[in-house]
């Protein structure tokens, strides 16, 4: 009986009657209802499970007590390696986490939610807490979740790094695995004959045979109402450990996720049974953050305005009308002023432009980065002059980081292979495509171990190379698809945001081309409708405000789509046709600010001597001055 974690209902019984009703800590009173029976020595540090290590304690100073239980997981880390601050911390708390919860019935367990922003280091970390409950005979099994088949074969390879092995291709349960590692699509798929999730029926079966931790890695896939979130929870109910880690940890159709709490329709993200790493400090963590540990890049955003001359045609599908309008719109206009609807003096409505606004925005998105078609085989101008310019931003970067790469996000199948084509004929850089139809993982991981200078420098990719997927030198990026969702977005600013060791983290900054769309009518607080920053404009100003926060607290610190339109008319068939579509950059974006080009050229020549970004140096200049930039970087006049 030493053996068991849990005391049992006699030793129970005793230990209550030993305490004479009170807490054996504050001697606060205590019911035989409402007492933990604690172990003196921890039982994770070896204790017994027996009445000379047991104790009553009230249920705040038992938690305390766990609190204070610092884990040892040297042996698991390979030699050389350290955890991030960040790391520690967690793994203590999701470990505390799992633990205190480990004698409540399935149903009453609450699952440990981690959001670590993408290339913070998520999966080390839950894997050494699952290989920590290993160590410890707390569990006997773990089952990892994960999105793609690529990410499901980079996990048992992570899984081996700490002593962890996988079966990633059947559901075996030998000894000599100490767990799974599936994929969601995989988990959802139904038996064509009976309709059931039989892999679901499957790892249930591993829940009911085994003492199992529950790994749901990036799970902001399962949505609680669709097939793969209810094949999660009839497969994982019986499990006995649960945790959830997600870089993005919200989904654009604004399900809830299962498992995790909730506060007024928003993720909880509170201690103790989450923890929270963003870019910059935020509401749940004002102490530590990738940007300010140096576990993230700095990021500067290069937003691109231009002209797009496109045309619209719609057909009624009823009576077969044609008609066709001209727009010539600028990137950065704000189609909600300029497409405003109409009123009469009683208020009524007479032109009602809502419909046109909602095409035309995504339509202008569309003309712009248009390639592979017969009018634009390579591509609009604003196109070919944003490759061009990024191309050039990247050998930039490869004088200092010599085998820095790129990536660049197509809209579909046809494009990417079209934007490669542009790449070849705009910069005679030749690029790695990577969709459905081309490329593989195999690929993909020739590119990721490919160090040399010699490799091809960029990646066109549709969907692939996004969340989890670690390519480190990645430094510079281009949006060219019309998605708006903040998930998307997300994940693809996160693969060009890792951090090599073997570089000064200065030398590593990374570069984000996207169009400039994204100003609104939205309504206020006041009921005011105003124009606002909005989607992937208003991303990328989260992420410069998570920065000034972030700063602002060191500084502190230092100083002290139907059948109808949704009105009851006639669905209409809507194509448009681009016509012409001209890009401009005149500023770039960092640290929240927009400096003009003509300001970050001046610094070309320090940037060259100091390996330090143009528009980094820019910023200095306008906050320190230019002596107090050379003392830093040591560069005399």
């Amino acid at each position: 009986m030493e053996n068991n974690r849990f005391f049992n209902a006699g030793q129970r019984e005793e230990l209550f009657l030993r305490s004479n009703g009170k807490c054996h800590i504050c001697n606060e009173q205590i019911s035989i209802d409402n007492f933990h029976a604690d172990h003196i020595i921890p039982f994770a540090s070896g204790g017994k499970t027996n009445l000379d290590n047991g104790q009553a304690l009230c249920p705040k100073c038992n938690l305390e007590k766990s609190s204070l239980l610092k884990l040892d997981f040297s042996s698991r880390l390979p030699a050389g390696w350290t955890l991030r601050t960040w790391q520690d911390e967690f793994v203590n708390k999701g470990f505390r986490s799992i633990l205190q919860q480990l004698n409540k019935s399935p149903s009453e367990i609450e699952a440990f939610m981690l959001y670590a922003f993408p290339a913070s280091g998520k999966t080390l970390a839950s894997l050494l807490i699952g290989a920590l409950l290993l160590d410890k005979g707390l569990i006997e099994k773990i089952i990892v979740l994960v999105p793609t088949d690529y990410l499901r074969t980079q996990m048992v390879g992570d899984g081996e790094q700490i002593g962890l092995h996988f079966d990633g291709k059947d559901y075996r349960t030998d000894k000599k695995f100490d767990g799974i590692v599936t994929t969601y699509q995989m988990l959802g798929s139904k038996c064509r004959d009976t309709g059931r999730f039989n892999k679901a029926e499957l790892l249930r079966k591993v829940c009911q045979d085994y003492k199992t931790l529950v790994i749901a890695d990036e799970c902001h896939h399962i949505g609680e109402r669709n097939s793969w979130g209810e094949a999660f929870t009839h497969a994982f109910s019986l499990s006995i450990a649960r945790l959830m880690t997600s870089g993005t940890y919200f989904r654009t159709d604004g399900q809830r996720l299962p498992w995790t709490r909730y506060w007024r329709r928003k993720i909880d993200l509170s201690p103790p049974h989450a923890y929270a790493y963003g870019y910059g400090m935020n509401e749940w963590n004002d102490s530590l953050c990738a940007l300010k540990d140096h576990v993230a890049t700095d990021i500067i955003f290069h937003p691109w305005d231009g002209i797009v001359n496109f045309t619209i045609k719609e057909r009624n599908n009823q009576t077969g009308e044609l008609r066709e309008q001209e727009f010539k719109l600028k990137m950065s206009d704000n189609i909600d002023i300029k497409y405003a609807c109409e009123f009469d003096s009683h208020g009524q409505r007479i032109i009602d432009n809502r419909r046109l606004r909602d095409i035309l925005k995504r339509k202008r998105r569309l003309a712009c980065i248009e390639c592979g078609t017969p009018k634009h085989p390579y591509g609009t101008e604003y196109v070919r002059e944003q490759l061009i310019a990024a191309n050039k931003q990247l050998n930039e970067c490869r004088r200092f980081h010599p085998w820095a790469g790129g990536l660049i996000i197509c809209h579909d199948i046809r494009h990417a292979d079209a934007v490669a084509k542009a790449l070849k004929k705009w910069t005679n850089e030749d690029a790695e495509v990577i969709h459905s139809e081309s490329g593989n993982n195999r690929t993909i991981e020739k590119f990721k171990n490919n160090t040399t200078p010699s490799r091809k420098k960029w990646i066109c990719a549709v969907g692939k190379i996004s969340e989890g997927v670690n390519i480190k030198f990645l430094r510079v990026c281009v949006y060219l698809t019309p998605i708006q969702a903040p998930l998307k977005w997300t994940q693809i600013v996160g693969r060009i945001l890792r951090v090599e060791k073997k570089l000064p983290w200065e030398k590593q900054t990374a570069h984000f081309f996207q169009y400039d769309d994204g100003i609104e009518l939205v309504e206020n607080e006041n009921g005011e409708r105003v124009p606002e920053s909005v989607n992937i404009k208003l991303f990328a100003e989260t992420l410069w405000n998570e920065k000034l926060s972030t700063q602002s607290v060191l500084d502190q610190r230092r100083e002290t789509r139907r059948d109808t339109n949704g009105d009851g008319t006639p669905m209409v068939d809507i194509s448009s046709e681009v016509i012409s579509a001209i890009g401009f950059n005149k500023e770039k974006i960092y640290a929240g600010e927009r400096i003009a080009n003509k300001e970050v050229e001046k610094f070309a020549v320090m940037s060259a001597k100091s390996g330090w970004p143009e528009v980094t140096l820019a910023k200095l200049f306008k906050d320190i001055g230019e002596e107090e930039i050379r003392k830093i970087l040591k560069i005399s006049n």
